[in-house]
């Protein structure tokens, strides 16, 4: 193909491009960054004041302090949409930008933002979240990592769906506000989260909660969950020496415990302590968890689908090997979301023994679900070596 060829593709396909409404240009630079789709102003006359209409906004405050300022207040300044779907803000110094964050939050707020995500990149810089978010009735979902509530002013987030926390010290006065603040919230996620004792959902609308890790290598930590509506929970990745009970999920429909708990020693290590060799200490810490794990098949008995991981399998092997009885499960569909190089250790082939049902094997991102359908019956033989 000569350079002549080229060149009449690639006026057709601006051609093509330029053909479109102004409706879905602006949708196609929604979903670019703010600093690419200001880029797009020096493509013709047609585009040079397109960017103004903008409804989505993600900006990084990395680089630059001053012109960076600038370059944002610049872009919102010109801003004509008389509402934000959109907007994303993340920074790498929330102390300098301080001021400057709290200002164009303001910005979205006035514009009545329903997405809004702020993420700060560091523990040690912490953003404080401005008062006037608190109170922002357009939101409808909010991301925030590295973020800080004050405890002492009230939450009213009347049309908040989803909420996603990261990175972030939460007491039970911070969830309190939140969830009384949050009458129609459906999904909540925690993630690398620390401080508090006791979560207790007593609305109806809040159907999925997603807690993953958590943010403390410390011990003797413990979580409460008390959701009588819940449907849907998720405990995943490493919890240290974090227990989380559950209270009342008598609701339950979907239940997926694929978390790993960290050995006392491991975790003594980690904190540079000296380590208890003590036996009994090992013993009485691990015989925690297996009460743990037995008090959820117990509380999960009625949940029609069940997932845990090799953790999860591991710990009901040794309750299995003191001969305690394993609760009777009801769930429709049981998954081991086991790791491809777990699938011949012994706690596998005890997991097969422990519920020997059909096995329908698929294979993802190295994890190998073995999905349990319990409506069938069939009695298969340990892999090799486990009989």
């Amino acid at each position: 193909m000569d350079s002549g060829e080229n060149i009449e593709e690639t006026t057709t396909a601006v051609d093509r491009i330029n053909q479109l409404s102004d409706d879905l240009l602006l949708h196609i630079l929604s979903l670019m960054p703010t600093e690419a789709a200001l880029v797009t102003s020096a493509l013709s006359k047609r585009w040079r004041y397109l960017w103004k209409s903008l409804d989505s906004f993600s900006f990084s405050t990395f680089g630059n302090y001053e012109w960076y300022v600038s370059y944002v207040d610049y872009v919102l300044g010109h801003s004509v949409s008389p509402k934000i779907k959109k907007f994303q803000l993340d920074s790498n110094e929330p102390d300098a930008y301080k001021s400057d964050m709290d200002r164009w939050l303001s910005f979205a707020i006035e514009k009545k933002v329903e997405n809004l995500k702020i993420q700060s990149v560091s523990e040690e810089e912490v953003y404080a979240l401005p008062e006037c978010l608190y109170t922002c009735s357009s939101l409808i979902t909010l991301v925030l990592g590295f973020c800080s509530f004050d405890a002492n002013v009230a939450v009213a987030w009347k049309s908040l769906k989803s909420i996603k926390l990261k990175w972030m010290v939460l007491s039970n006065d911070h969830i309190v506000n939140l969830l009384s603040g949050c009458p129609v919230l459906e999904t909540m996620e925690l993630s690398r989260f620390k401080g508090f004792s006791r979560l207790e959902i007593r609305s109806s609308k809040l159907k999925r909660l997603n807690l993953i890790a958590y943010n403390d290598d410390e011990l003797d930590h413990s979580l409460e969950i008390v959701a009588p509506y819940l449907q849907h929970l998720e405990i995943c990745e490493i919890l240290y020496g974090f227990k989380c009970r559950l209270v009342d999920v008598s609701s339950l429909v979907n239940a997926k415990l694929t978390f790993e708990i960290t050995c006392i020693k491991d975790i003594q290590y980690l904190l540079d302590e000296e380590i208890d060799d003590d036996e009994d200490s090992c013993r009485g810490y691990h015989q925690g968890f297996m009460i743990l794990v037995w008090d959820y098949l117990q509380k999960l008995s009625s949940a029609s689908k069940i997932t845990v991981g090799t953790w999860f399998i591991e710990v009901l092997c040794m309750l299995q090997f003191k001969g305690v009885r394993i609760p009777e499960l009801k769930c429709k569909y049981l998954t081991l979301e086991l790791h491809k190089k777990d699938l011949m250790l012994p706690s596998a082939a005890l997991g097969y023994k422990i519920w020997s049902k059909k096995i329908i094997s698929i294979c993802r991102d190295g994890f190998q679900s073995l999905c349990f359908p319990t409506s069938r019956m069939l009695r298969l033989p340990s892999p090799p070596g486990y009989a």
